[in-house]
């Protein structure tokens, strides 16, 4: 059993003691965890089912006692492999029987049941227990199944533990920040595939594709994102699907693209020419290359998001790009791609060392393109780092 963690017990333990702390102070009895990236944080328990909108996946953490993962049946041996957690309970079957793999019994035929019989086991049907419902998470269930699951323990005091766990995963520690830098280089290679092997002619499913294969080579999860946009007609279009367009000459092909390993994301932006490039799109790329290496500068323990966001929003408007600006400066990246805290306007939390961010600013004229030289960035001790390594300079291929 727990053969396959990713992360040592001691560092679980570690997770575990900073919730209870932070529980404490919000005065929370308890959390019902279901947020798959929250469960994963705290349990290390993950599954390819997490894209299921069928099965709730939960934990029970408690201020004191060992907490409890609630599985599906089915899923019982993977908790007992990649979580730490001893004391498993599933739903599914008759309760009473044993699950298919170990010792751990099934206790309800659904997942709501499984949840009220721990948390009254507990003694917690008149707690306050948190679950995400603050902005930026999810519960990991439908509304109707948390209304019934509500009815069932009509006299918990439900309240939101979302401030809780976007604290806690804020700062990373050295094994998370070593799978921060391994997608990165993941990342890296995916890109420096594609410059070799653009051409014109390609269709942008098939530089798509290219990137794809890269990343499965190098060893990412066969999650990621790659977002391709190539041509005058898609410069306006933000996170589209590829499609089956060739690329021209002339045309700007932009990527924005992550890898993912064991978990943990990279975020990058990238473009690059088909041929030959105009006096205006190397213009306006080299600013946002430039004020891009501007604000990394400025990212060091003890400076707030929102100065860091000001370094690159003065910068644009002093070169006269105002009116091109459309969105924030970064965000903070680790099990997913867009985490909390934002580098950008009236964000006050201040940068620690092992904080990771994707730094972003960019400036869009859509009749000439969109550009942004977005890096992975990690705070350290005495300034910052670049997680993210791949070609920053103009290229035409």
């Amino acid at each position: 059993m727990h053969s396959m963690l990713l992360f040592s017990t001691d560092e679980y333990k570690e997770r575990l003691e900073r919730a209870r702390k932070a529980m404490t102070e919000a005065k929370v009895d308890a959390m019902l965890v279901s947020a798959p990236n929250n469960l994963t944080y705290i349990s290390g328990y993950r599954t390819n089912l997490f894209d299921s909108n069928f099965r709730p996946f939960l934990c029970l953490v408690t201020v004191s006692g060992d907490p409890v993962l609630i599985l599906p049946t089915l899923e019982v041996g993977v908790g007992e492999e990649v979580s730490w957690i001893r004391d498993i309970r599933s739903w599914g079957a008759a309760p009473g029987e044993i699950a298919w793999r170990g010792e751990n019994p099934v206790i309800a035929a659904d997942s709501l049941n499984a949840a009220r019989i721990v948390i009254e086991e507990r003694k917690l049907a008149s707690g306050r227990i948190g679950i995400e419902q603050g902005f930026g998470q999810r519960i990991g269930m439908s509304i109707e199944q948390f209304g019934q699951l509500k009815g069932m323990l009509p006299k918990v005091e439900w309240t939101d533990s979302t401030g809780i766990f976007w604290k806690l995963r804020a700062v990373k520690s050295k094994q998370e920040i070593e799978y921060m830098r391994r997608a990165s280089k993941i990342t890296d290679t995916g890109y420096q595939a594609v410059l070799a092997g653009a051409h014109e002619g390609m269709t942008e499913r098939e530089l798509q594709g290219i990137m794809g294969q890269a990343y499965m080579r190098e060893g990412s999860d066969y999650r990621g994102f790659i977002i391709v946009q190539a041509g005058p007609e898609r410069y306006k279009m933000m996170n589209p699907y590829a499609t089956d367009r060739k690329v021209k000459k002339g045309d700007g092909v932009s990527f924005d693209f992550g890898a993912v390993y064991n978990g943990y994301w990279s975020d990058l932006t990238r473009t690059f020419y088909i041929g030959s490039v105009s006096a205006k799109q190397r213009e306006m790329y080299e600013v946002a290359r430039e004020v891009s290496a501007m604000t990394v500068e400025a990212v060091k323990p003890g400076v707030t998001c929102e100065e860091v966001d000001q370094v690159a929003e003065k910068e644009l408007h002093k070169r006269g790009y105002k009116e091109h600006m459309m969105h924030r400066t970064g965000h903070s990246i680790g099990l997913e791609v867009h985490e909390l805290p934002s580098v950008g306007l009236g964000e006050k939390t201040v940068m620690q060392p092992g904080m990771c961010f994707a730094i972003e600013p960019g400036i869009y004229d859509f009749g000439v393109g969109g550009f942004r030289v977005e890096d992975i960035v990690l705070v350290t001790e005495k300034g910052r780092e670049y997680l993210s390594n791949c070609e920053r300079q103009l290229t035409i291929v």
